[in-house]
């Protein structure tokens, strides 16, 4: 591993390479975008497939906002995400695909939201979509992906909705309040062939705190035929694996006892209707999400135990102890 090193920031920006010599002038582009002070730029490559990394050692050579990481390893995309946020030195952190544009301000922006919003453990704003000639593609723009009701207070049955609903798009690309993620050992943990991981570390995230909206923080994605994404081959086993990913982060991050075993069945009870649909699908709509009742309840309801007056007197109570949790303020245990 060859590595260039500088004085400490604040912010620390990552920019994975993987064959992104058709990318460079976006890179450049975004890297001439950031603040001059204050931020260090992590740009690793793990499989040195082109000259990229040179090209840009080259050009930053005397930028003391840049650290450079090269290697042949081979690691993967999570590993290497994880690698760049175990070395990285700012208070914030931020993930930028060397396929993305963040505009001028935008990373200013979220810094000054996180600065604000103490509570929070991440910003990100809304999302423009563009194709490799830079055409617009309105229809995958996202602009609104915060849920008004996570306005309203953060709460656990919001954040047992995001996976499945797609709540929080772009926020992956956000900015991190590092700190945390240090202070909770919170790196991303890998899924059935990388499938979803990003999803699921965002649920880990909305576990320790909340995420503030900037509507003026733009983020552009660009898609095209041959990104990571459009490789996905997704099967029911992907939900599955997500679902003990997430059911990993809930054990770990979650305090009282009751809302984790009830945020696992919930999971579980999602991934397998997802799954079943994914696995038989023939045109028919994907499933919505459905919030998991109590099992107490959903035994009684369902037999002739219903008649029995003080069995149905509890099921009542045990639903309503079921909605108290789901209308539990997060993050509810303490950082390590």
């Amino acid at each position: 591993m060859i590595e260039v090193q500088y004085d400490s920031p604040r912010v620390s920006v990552a920019i994975p390479l993987y064959r992104s010599a058709r990318f460079i002038d976006t890179i450049i582009a975004n890297i001439e975008a950031m603040p001059k002070d204050g931020v260090e730029i992590l740009i690793s490559d793990r499989h040195c497939y082109d000259d990229t990394i040179e090209k840009l050692m080259e050009r930053y050579a005397t930028d003391h906002r840049v650290r450079f990481f090269k290697s042949n390893d081979g690691l993967d995309w999570v590993g290497n995400i994880n690698f760049l946020l175990s070395v990285a030195r700012g208070e914030y952190w931020r993930f930028l695909p060397h396929d993305d544009i963040s505009p001028v301000g935008s990373l200013e922006a979220l810094i000054a939201a996180l600065d604000i919003h103490e509570d929070a453990i991440l910003a990100y704003g809304p999302t423009m979509a563009i194709d490799l000639e830079d055409h617009r593609l309105s229809e995958r723009d996202r602009w609104s992906p915060h849920p008004d009701e996570a306005d309203t207070g953060w709460k656990l049955g919001i954040i047992l909705e995001m996976f499945w609903k797609g709540y929080f798009d772009g926020g992956f690309k956000g900015l991190i309040r590092r700190t945390k993620i240090i202070e909770n050992q919170l790196l991303i943990r890998s899924t059935l062939h990388q499938i979803f991981p990003e999803r699921c570390w965002l649920f880990a995230l909305c576990l320790l705190g909340s995420f503030c909206f900037v509507p003026e923080a733009l983020y552009i994605k660009r898609y095209y035929p041959g990104s990571t994404h459009t490789y996905w081959k997704i099967t029911g086993l992907n939900y599955y694996s997500a679902a003990w990913v997430m059911s990993i982060y809930v054990l770990d991050l979650l305090g009282p006892s009751l809302a984790r075993t009830y945020s696992v069945l919930d999971l579980w009870l999602n991934a397998r209707s997802r799954a079943q649909w994914q696995n038989n699908r023939n045109g028919g709509e994907m499933p919505s999400y459905r919030s998991a009742p109590d099992l107490f309840f959903w035994i009684i309801n369902r037999t002739l135990l219903s008649k029995i007056s003080w069995l149905q007197d509890f099921s009542e109570s045990r639903k309503r102890k079921i909605e108290s949790l789901r209308m539990m303020r997060l993050p509810q245990k303490s950082h390590r």
